[in-house]
């Protein structure tokens, strides 16, 4: 029947208790299903039924049936006046969709049935046509860059080497590795998706999702282009960072990491720069910071005035002063490379 059904099918229920009760609401639904499913799939010229208080009418255009429904009043039902849109029937996969209120509340389908509706729609389309989109640019990008006639100007990104290195050390620090660093379109059909492109999508699906993705990719060659280059060269950057261990983003990273697995809102830090050295209080959120440099705003005000008079007005500290990191005794965070030289 409707793959919404299966929603409730497949639910833990606590006991058999419940499994019973639920399985007789179920079988009400399953009737009320049948009479729609029937009603609507039939042959028959007849485009109207009764069913409660109210009245159903189906109007038939191509693989659909567009069903509208009003309250039964005695009088002569007008379209477009007293019948308002319920709902859409798809004769090729026998499914409903944008159900409304009304016609939901007389079948007495549960909330967890899940009709899907336009905007559910429209992210499978969107989901489906990027993934198409993705397999065609891997497959035929030379082929799609060579049709296009674009200069070779317009094919290239405008980048600063400071933005890769910021984008790679992201990927770093979230644990990211190389095969997660290439360009995944993300198309938005929010301002196109078209009464058009709604049923054909219904109709056909893959087909439909294939044509729009073939569309999309030709229309936007220069910024898939520009975007295909910048990740190649975060990539490359990224694979620097892997194969140069005493990087800085490795102590911000094992910093980070130490603090993320402390439950501690504040730490002790002993700083050193310049052979003096320093034990201040910081909180853990001044020092979760990416970039490597924290600031004092994150100390006491004592601490704050001693730093200032140990390292002057600019008391902002990096990564590379901090000798270690801990709490109640416990050294969460140490770089070596400064205990050594100590």
């Amino acid at each position: 029947m409707y793959a919404g059904m299966t929603v409730i099918c497949q639910g833990n229920f606590r006991n058999e208790q419940e499994q019973i009760k639920n399985a007789a609401y179920l079988g009400s639904i399953g009737f009320l299903y049948r009479e729609l499913f029937g009603r609507l799939e039939e042959t028959e010229t007849k485009s109207t039924w009764e069913n409660l208080d109210y009245t159903v009418v189906k109007v038939e255009q191509g693989n659909f049936f567009y069903l509208y429904l009003q309250k039964r009043t005695g009088k002569n039902l007008i379209l477009g006046n007293d019948l308002n849109f319920a709902g859409l029937f798809s004769k090729k996969n026998s499914s409903l969709y944008d159900v409304d209120e009304k016609l939901t509340a007389m079948l007495g389908l549960p909330e967890e049935m899940g009709v899907p509706n336009r905007a559910d729609i429209r992210k499978e389309a969107e989901r489906c046509i990027s993934q198409k989109a993705e397999e065609m640019l891997s497959a035929s990008w030379q082929d799609f860059l060579y049709q296009s006639g674009c200069d070779t100007k317009s094919l290239l990104p405008m980048v600063r080497r400071s933005e890769i290195r910021e984008r790679a050390e992201r990927y770093y620090l979230q644990n990211g590795s190389l095969a997660d660093i290439h360009f995944i379109p993300q198309i938005s059909l929010e301002a196109s998706f078209s009464d058009a492109i709604y049923l054909l999508f219904l109709e056909y699906g893959e087909q439909a999702a294939e044509k729009i993705a073939r569309q999309w990719i030709k229309r936007n060659i220069p910024y898939i282009s520009q975007q295909r280059i910048l990740y190649g060269c975060v990539r490359d950057e990224f694979r620097e960072i892997l194969d140069t261990p005493n990087d800085r983003i490795h102590k911000i990273k094992h910093l980070i990491q130490a603090l993320n697995e402390t439950r501690h809102k504040a730490v002790q830090v002993i700083l050193c720069r310049k052979k003096k050295v320093i034990q201040v209080n910081m909180s853990v959120e001044e020092l979760c910071n990416p970039k490597g440099y924290y600031s004092i705003r994150g100390c006491s005000q004592k601490d704050r005035a001693t730093l200032e008079r140990m390292f002057g007005k600019t008391a902002e500290f990096r990564i590379e002063d901090i000798q270690s990191v801990s709490y109640g005794g416990i050294v969460l965070y140490e770089n070596v490379a400064s205990r050594n030289a100590a």
